[in-house]
Parts: structure tokens; C-alpha cells; sequence
């Protein structure tokens, strides 16, 4: 039995219009059908993805969320989460009330994605990816959950190209966490142990799968952990930079991976 955990957009969603090709979708029933399992990893929420999943009838055995924050087995409710420490809260605080006058800020608890702050911002506010970014401020309610809910698991930065690498580095030194760019306008902030190669990590501790059996394909850099750990891992053609250096094939399609297999 082989293991096969995959990013969603830009990799089984290739052009990013939440269709898959019939060549990829059969491919996918294949490897089920074959006795082989199956998981989407990728940085939507289970609320978000699970939806589409079954508009476009796309099988799965387990599904990794929140880029590793959560899991879920199908029919079988969460696996796991990984909040963000409460120890992390304050320094979190201190850092968001320097940019909530300046960004779209927004933040996660389990499955629900809540508004923290709102800023005009033509580079998001125009894009239809962007339509479920914060619309609105809710500062004193989000402060209360950010500070005090149990469940809180990421905390997102939508932004402007041009202030990513800024925001970035003055993110960066909140003890206990680490922020991971995940698209070219956002930025999101996570407990340091979670990654795609996390919930990999703890699904294997379920099931005791050896990481030779195991196979990764992404596009994205929140992918680059989750390709580093596998055995044989794949990256787009259309890949964001430098995520070839962490894959052995590079392909069109999520169908050719089979070649490499046989």
C-alpha cells in the first residue's frame, strides 16, 4: 500500500478554477481502487474544500487542512489540531495592533475563518481568490479570541506585494511560532511544528506507515516540508520559485505520476 498526500490548488486544481482534468480525476480513482490512499493537503479549511471535493467527485481517504493545523479521515471527524500556544498569544497581540491600521488581518479557530481587521487594498479587494479575506474590523472580539480561545490555529495577513518581505521579517520572532508565506499576498502566522509534513507525521502515527511508502506532490512553498520528508516527491511545471529544488520529477499533470511508479 502506498500513501499519495496532495496540495489541492495549482496541483489537482491546476488553472485554479476548482476543476480537475478527467485524466487527473481518473487517475486519482485509480489509486484508490487499487488499495493505495489518498489525502488533499492544502491551506483551505475542511468547511472550504470538502465542498468542492464533491462537486467535482474527487475521492479521498483523509484530508489535511488549515496547511497542517488539522485533520480530518473521511467519515471520521478530526484526527487532530495543532493550536497556537497560549504562551504565543500576547506577543501575537502586540504585534497585530502594529499592523491592523495598515492590513486586512484575519485569524482561524478549528474550522471558522473570522475577521480581525480591514484596510482597502486594490490587490485583494479586486481578486475573486480573495473573496472570503476579511471584509469588516472586529478588533475587540477578535482580540478576546486571539488572546483566549483554545481553538485558535492561524492567524492570516492579507497585504500588497510590495510589503510581503517587510511584514514578513517583522513577524518573525513570535516566540513559538513561524510565518509561512502561502500566496503571494498572504502571509500566515502558525504554530512552529505545523506543516503539511506534520499532518503527515501524525497520520503516520495513526496508521504506522513507513515515509518510503509515502509520495507528495505540490506546487507551493507551503508544500516544501511536506515534499522534503517523502520518498519521491512531485512538483508542478507551473510551480512558485525555487519549489523544484525539493522535488526529484517535475510534471504537467498529476496523472504522470504513475510513470515514475512503475
Amino acid at each position: 500500500m502506498k500513501w499519495w498526500f496532495s496540495d489541492y490548488d495549482g496541483t489537482i486544481n491546476i488553472h485554479h478554477n476548482d476543476e480537475i482534468e478527467t485524466k487527473d480525476l481518473r487517475f486519482i480513482k485509480k489509486w484508490i481502487e487499487t488499495g493505495n490512499k489518498f489525502a488533499i493537503a492544502t491551506g483551505k479549511m475542511h468547511h472550504e474544500i470538502a465542498p468542492v471535493l464533491a462537486m467535482n467527485k474527487i475521492p479521498y481517504d483523509y484530508m489535511i487542512c488549515n496547511n497542517g493545523a488539522i485533520a480530518y479521515g473521511k467519515d471520521q471527524g478530526i484526527l487532530y489540531h495543532t493550536p497556537i500556544l497560549m504562551s504565543s498569544r500576547a506577543a501575537i497581540m502586540d504585534k497585530l495592533k502594529v499592523l491592523q491600521t495598515k492590513y486586512i488581518l484575519g485569524y482561524c479557530t478549528l474550522d471558522a475563518r473570522k475577521d480581525y481587521s480591514y484596510v482597502p487594498t486594490p490587490e485583494i479587494d479586486d481578486d475573486p481568490f480573495f473573496a472570503n479575506a476579511p471584509k469588516c474590523n472586529n478588533l475587540d472580539e477578535g482580540a478576546k479570541d486571539i488572546l483566549n480561545n483554545p481553538d485558535l490555529n492561524l492567524i492570516y495577513v492579507y497585504l500588497s506585494l510590495k510589503d510581503v518581505e517587510k511584514v514578513k521579517d517583522f513577524l518573525q520572532d513570535i516566540p513559538g511560532c513561524k510565518v509561512v508565506r502561502t500566496h503571494k499576498n498572504v502571509l500566515e502566522v502558525m504554530d512552529a511544528s505545523v506543516s503539511k509534513a506534520h499532518g503527515i507525521k501524525e497520520i503516520q502515527k495513526i496508521h504506522k506507515f513507513k515515509i518510503d511508502d509515502v509520495i507528495a506532490s505540490g506546487d507551493g512553498k507551503n508544500d516544501i516540508e511536506m515534499l522534503q520528508i517523502t520518498a519521491k516527491a512531485f512538483t508542478m511545471t507551473n510551480h512558485q520559485k525555487n519549489v523544484d529544488k525539493y522535488a526529484n520529477e517535475v510534471i504537467d499533470n498529476v496523472c504522470e505520476i504513475q510513470k515514475f511508479l512503475e
